[in-house]
């Protein structure tokens, strides 16, 4: 079991016994049926224990997975080996997780986005205007974890204003 400690904060971080045998055995779905489709999906968190983690239940549950400790790294990593998802932390040192949403909008503007934050609720204005595609409130488990990618692996829903209607002849 490991600990993640934030200043004012302690998460315990711990594998069952049915995840390490499916660590040990196979790569399985949520409803264990068989293996997901490989999608990328990149951890960025500035604390280790938690990127551990949620790196090793992202990938026995069947997703690519590379981790970054830091926003540029992130950036780094999403250069050479662009992520479908990102699960981003909002408060890290240097440059936050808000700079790096920023910067994926920009350069990355398809890849689904899951804010992952121990810090309280964020501003619905803000999650719309990056486009966010879920959120993630420390501490979280597997099964949510897993069911906020699988939402971010979806295909988005169209604007209804962006489209049109022409009438049948």
């Amino acid at each position: 079991m490991g600990q993640h400690t934030r200043p004012d904060r302690h998460y315990f971080c711990y594998l069952d016994r049915k995840e390490e045998w499916m660590i040990e055995h196979q790569k399985v779905g949520m409803d264990g049926a068989g293996p997901r489709p490989a999608a990328r999906v990149l951890i960025v968190d500035d604390e280790e224990s938690i990127r551990r983690l949620v790196s090793k239940w992202t990938d026995v549950s069947g997703y690519e997975v590379k981790a970054a400790s830091s926003a540029e790294a992130a950036l780094l990593i999403m250069h050479a080996w662009t992520a479908d998802v990102v699960v981003c932390d909002i408060r890290m040192p240097r440059y936050s997780g808000l700079w790096l949403i920023e910067h994926l909008r920009t350069l990355y503007p398809s890849t689904a986005i899951v804010i992952s934050t121990g810090y309280g609720e964020l501003d619905a204005a803000l999650m719309v205007r990056a486009r966010i595609t879920g959120y993630l409130a420390k501490p979280y488990d597997r099964d949510t974890l897993i069911a906020s990618l699988d939402h971010a692996m979806q295909p988005p829903i169209p604007d209804p204003r962006s489209l049109t209607v022409t009438p049948d002849p």
